[in-house]
C-alpha cells in the first residue's frame, strides 16, 4: 500500500465513523489508524484497540462504545456469529462501521453485499453504505432499535 493510498484510508475512516470529542470507540484494527481516531476523539473520549473480533469480546462485559469500526477484517465477512457478538458492546444509538476495500477480480458491490448479508444475518439494520475508490464502508445498528424506540419499551405499551 503507498503512502498515499494509506492516508486516503485514513481519511476515509474518519469521514464516515464521524467520531467527534468525547466519543467512545472500540477499534477493531490491526492498523495505526486507531492513533488518529483517538486524536480526533480527544481526552474526554476514549479509544480501545482490539486486533480481531474474538479480542474484542473482551470488552463484552465491561464497556459499551459509541462507534465500533472494523478494519479490514476477514470474519465479517462470512462469520455471522462474531458479527452478531458485537452488538452487545453497542451503546443504544451506537454504530458500527464494517470497512472492507475490493481485492483483485472484486467490485466494491460484491463487498457490500457480503458484508451487508453477514451483518443482517447477525441481526443488524443496515443504515448506509458508502463507497470511496476501492474501499467500502457499510453503517449497522443494533436491531433492538426499531423508529427510534427500543423494543423493550415498546412490548411495555
Amino acid at each position: 500500500m503507498t503512502e498515499r493510498s494509506h492516508i486516503e484510508d485514513v481519511e476515509f475512516l474518519l469521514d464516515v465513523l464521524d467520531a467527534r470529542p468525547g466519543t467512545s470507540v472500540l477499534a477493531i484494527d490491526a492498523g495505526p489508524a486507531s492513533a488518529v481516531v483517538a486524536e480526533n476523539v480527544g481526552p474526554h473520549g476514549r479509544v480501545r484497540v482490539a486486533p480481531s473480533v474474538t479480542r474484542a469480546h473482551e470488552f463484552a462485559q465491561r464497556e459499551k462504545f459509541d462507534r465500533i469500526y472494523a478494519l479490514d477484517i476477514p470474519d465479517l465477512r462470512e462469520d455471522t456469529a462474531a458479527a452478531a457478538a458485537l452488538a452487545p458492546l453497542l451503546t443504544d444509538d451506537g454504530q458500527l462501521w464494517v470497512i472492507d476495500g475490493a481485492g483483485p477480480g472484486e467490485d466494491t458491490g460484491t463487498v457490500s453485499m457480503t458484508v451487508s448479508t453477514v451483518l443482517a444475518r447477525a441481526g443488524f439494520a443496515i443504515v448506509d453504505i458508502l463507497e470511496r475508490g476501492s474501499r467500502v464502508a457499510v453503517w449497522a445498528a443494533a436491531g433492538r432499535r426499531h423508529h427510534g424506540v427500543t423494543h423493550d419499551a415498546a412490548c411495555l405499551r
